[in-house]
């Protein structure tokens, strides 16, 4: 029987690589306030001063981000019935209904050279809608750029995830395959 939420959580590596940034910022922020202190107008302090400022900035967010993740026992992926919604990546799409998949697909990373990194495509109806759900001009044309590529913007790897790549495939399929069942029985009916 196919559980009705599959979880994959973030490796270790990551955890304690957004926990290092933010000791680290912290760190180097009080360090540079601290020695903006003692020098007089002048001589650098200005640039100490927003060292420290963007440094303890740095490290709130980071903070804010390790704690959001440890609320949600640091899953990055859910798959569900409705759908997919892939934290890990850092995009803000939401979830990724299965109503909205046209396929699924295994493509390698361009340029990915002797690696061969793989990724899931999922094939949507309404590529735009999804890109549009991004908030962050950049990341949005991030988006674009994959939907170029790899003829959608919805990739996705294990590279951040604690599963190996077969893994996430089989549930992503069991998850889509088994919405493409009830739908085509739903449709018969």
């Amino acid at each position: 029987m196919v559980p009705t939420l599959i979880r994959f959580t973030l490796i270790r590596r990551k955890i304690w690589g957004l926990l290092t940034l933010a000791i680290l910022s912290s760190l180097i922020g009080c360090a540079a306030l601290y020695l903006c202190s003692l020098l007089r107008f002048g001589g650098g302090r200005f640039l100490l001063l927003i060292l420290g400022v963007v440094g303890l900035l740095l490290a709130f967010f980071t903070f804010f981000a390790y704690f959001h993740l440890r609320k949600e026992r640091f899953t990055a992926m859910y798959i569900s019935d409705e759908g997919i919604n892939d934290i890990s990546t850092g995009n803000r799409i939401g979830t990724v209904l299965w109503k909205d998949v046209e396929s699924c697909k295994v493509m390698k990373e361009l340029g990915s050279g002797s690696k061969e990194r793989k990724y899931i495509v999922l094939k949507v109806s309404n590529p735009n809608e999804y890109i549009m759900r991004e908030p962050s001009p950049v990341k949005r044309r991030s988006l674009e750029l994959k939907l170029q590529y790899y003829g959608s913007p919805i990739c996705f790897s294990n590279r951040a995830l604690n599963c190996s790549f077969d893994d996430l495939l089989l549930a992503v399929k069991l998850k889509y395959d088994k919405y493409k069942e009830s739908h085509i029985i739903t449709l018969i009916n």
